[in-house]
């Protein structure tokens, strides 16, 4: 099994739309419970509840790390919320790869247009090695967009080595 397995993981970088939610969801908790408690408004105590609740539900959504484990021909992508919930987002076999190579390779040049739909499973972060994995099931083109090890991309080049380019 050793020589079969690898994994890595990225964690997603906190953006100003994740502060912001955050921000605007704990100030909306805050005045309501205020204003609740001056006016002696009932619905508004409610209405402070709800985003209460609302926040328990999302705030874990916006810490998020992806992991990414590659498994005899198989890559896996999981999404790992709150270091704690992991959700299993796709299984690519190779067989069904067409190219992965890095985002800034020209052997991506092909796959980086409008109908070729890019799902991010990087960490966002400006200066992370970011890769592009492209599959094809018919006429439509998926890439995945990750961050994997040395390892991995090594034990995929082992499995598929006309499929992985590392330039």
């Amino acid at each position: 099994m050793e020589g079969n397995y690898c994994e890595a993981r990225a964690k997603k970088r906190k953006t100003a739309k994740d502060t912001a939610i955050k921000v605007l969801m704990i100030t909306g908790i805050v005045l309501a419970v205020a204003a609740a408690f001056l006016f002696g408004q009932t619905l508004i105590l409610l209405l402070g509840l709800a985003l209460g609740i609302v926040a328990y539900f999302v705030f874990p959504r916006l810490n998020v790390e992806y992991e990414y484990v590659f498994c005899d021909g198989q890559l896996d992508f999981d999404k790992i919320m709150n270091g704690e919930r992991r959700k299993h987002m796709v299984r690519v076999d190779l067989e069904q790869v067409v190219s992965v190579a890095p985002v800034n390779s020209h052997a991506l040049d092909g796959y980086n247009r409008d109908g070729v739909a890019k799902i991010d499973f990087s960490s966002r972060e400006p200066m992370a090695k970011i890769w592009g994995l492209v599959t094809a099931a018919g006429e439509q083109y998926k890439m995945y967009l990750f961050e994997p090890s040395e390892e991995m991309i090594r034990r995929m080049k082992q499995k598929a080595p006309r499929k992985v380019v590392e330039y």
